[in-house]
């Protein structure tokens, strides 16, 4: 299935967790329901036995230091608990009540129904994001993801941990800190150039499921090392406004998001402060965080599109395409095992994990938001599937002027080639290709057909994942997303050895 857009002329045819302690590898018009009020759960009076499992203890941490002109932000958020422990845990309830943590805790098919009110951050405070990605995805990714831009003057301004972007309870529950959260490396020791950044990190039980707490996961990756910019090791330290066991209510501030300047960066170019988010299912099941109202996922998914920013803003990550042209959801296309509320594969989850079976899956950035202006386009088409499903199409289009393509595929296997009839003979040049495991990709080149004019269009697409191109005038003036940054990271090359080389030591065991 495919469509010509309206725009032809007369003259012319007009594409985690990196958390040691939940590190899970994966694969790798809407209906409503009625909204009432998230569960609230009777504060405690003490919390102990909250079990878990530790992450990287960082040797030699010192007192956190305040940013410049600031003072050590205070906790004002709910009771605390005293005993410290760490997140990878066997939350199974527990018979002697005193150590029940879930006890007090909704079942999960709750939030089927009465889903929250209160996103992890203020909308206003982010400029991209994407949903979860799922096992049936083209390249699958276990959490949600939103981000942050680098540039924002209330950011660069800021001189205390509360003149960043607060971060909220998003239900009742209870905190899980471990130790060294504010220490969480996050591992590229296999890359050719290997590098390493420090994301903080802790948990929210929020659920349970046959005694087995759910905890929605935050981790905080600004893509930093804070030793290398002088800062402490502990420096993450002021931006939790929490403590282990500590139990607080949705809407409660428990955390900020250090956004750095580029010039704290590690990592790429394009490399993007973020905060990846998820529910896991202790010790290890990560799920889809679909736990939010309608109204929340559809601003979510407004800004996965459509970057407050654009796609050329300098704060641009390669990790924005995973929700480029993505429906409304919380998850995309998903395994049964993924699903929080029961064992249906979807395409798409909102809702209770029922009437989204009904929901729009289909995927797709349409030519005039490829990146040419619209008045600018002399021809272009969008489908799912293999062309020659309808073998009329796309075939002997005329442009007499030069010009310049923009091809998108949302996902692999796919390709496309151009057709050129010569003296009697049919010549197929490949022009694009998605390898199997490619997620959004777009593609630009300029006119290469010579003397030629004509010529056909021909896409594979078995996977049906969906296309759109569109050939512009020469001169659109198009830039490629990720190349308006123009400020390097610290490092690599050069980035000191990981002091938790996970990835290298999985890869070379």
């Amino acid at each position: 299935m495919f469509l010509t857009q309206a725009n032809c002329k007369p003259a012319l045819l007009l594409g985690l967790l990196a958390l040691p302690l939940v590190l899970v590898t994966a694969c790798s018009s809407g209906l409503t329901t009625a909204i009432a009020p998230t569960a609230t759960l009777d504060p405690p009076s003490a919390i102990d036995g909250v079990s878990s499992g530790s992450t990287q203890d960082p040797a030699g941490s010192s007192e956190s230091t305040p940013l410049a002109g600031s003072q050590q932000t205070t906790n004002s958020v709910g009771a605390q608990a005293s005993s410290a422990t760490d997140i990878s845990s066997d939350s199974k309830v527990s018979d002697n009540p005193k150590h029940n943590v879930s006890k007090n805790l909704p079942d999960i098919n709750y939030f089927a129904t009465n889903k929250s009110d209160r996103f992890i951050v203020d909308f206003e405070d982010i400029v991209a994001a994407h949903p979860y990605v799922g096992a049936r995805s083209p390249r699958p990714h276990n959490d949600a993801q939103i981000y942050f831009s680098n540039t924002d003057t209330r950011w660069r301004d800021a001189n205390k941990p509360s003149d960043y972007p607060p971060i909220y309870a998003v239900a009742d529950g209870y905190i899980n800190m471990p130790k060294t959260g504010f220490y969480n490396i996050v591992d590229h020791s296999n890359d050719s150039f290997p590098w390493w950044h420090v994301a903080y990190v802790f948990t929210l039980k929020i659920a349970q499921q046959n005694g087995e707490a759910i905890d929605f996961l935050y981790q905080m990756e600004p893509y930093m090392i804070p030793e290398l910019t002088g800062k402490t090791k502990d420096f993450y330290k002021q931006f939790i406004l929490v403590e282990n066991g500590q139990y607080v209510q949705k809407g409660d501030v428990i955390g900020y998001m250090y956004v750095p300047s580029f010039d704290e960066m590690i990592g790429a170019k394009t490399g993007s402060s973020h905060i990846a988010f998820s529910l896991i299912k202790q010790p290890k099941t990560v799920l889809v965080p679909a736990i939010f109202n309608k109204e929340i996922v559809e601003q979510f998914a407004s800004i996965y599109r459509n970057p407050t920013e654009g796609w050329n803003s300098k704060s641009f990550g390669s990790d924005w395409s995973r929700g480029r042209g993505v429906p409304d959801a919380m998850g995309w296309m998903i395994s049964g095992k993924e699903n929080p509320f029961n064992n249906n594969d979807l395409d798409v989850l909102i809702h209770d994990g029922i009437i989204d079976k009904n929901l729009n899956s289909k995927a797709m950035v349409y030519p005039e938001n490829l990146g040419f202006l619209e008045e600018n386009i002399l021809y272009s088409e969008y489908g799912w599937g293999d062309s020659l499903k309808e073998p009329n199409s796309m075939k002997n289009i005329t442009i007499e002027e030069d010009w310049e393509l923009l091809f998108a595929g949302m996902g692999g296997p796919m390709t496309f080639a151009i057709v050129i009839d010569e003296n009697g003979s049919t010549r197929k040049s490949q022009v694009f290709e998605l390898r199997p495991g490619q997620n959004f990709s777009l593609n630009h080149t300029n006119n290469f057909l010579g003397n030629s004019s004509t010529f056909s269009v021909s896409i594979s697409d078995p996977s049906e994942w969906g296309w759109s191109f569109a050939f512009a005038k020469k001169e659109s003036g198009f830039m490629k997303p990720g190349t308006s940054r123009d400020v390097s990271p610290l490092c690599p090359p050069g980035c000191p050895p990981s002091p938790n080389p996970y990835k290298l030591n999985k890869k070379n065991p």
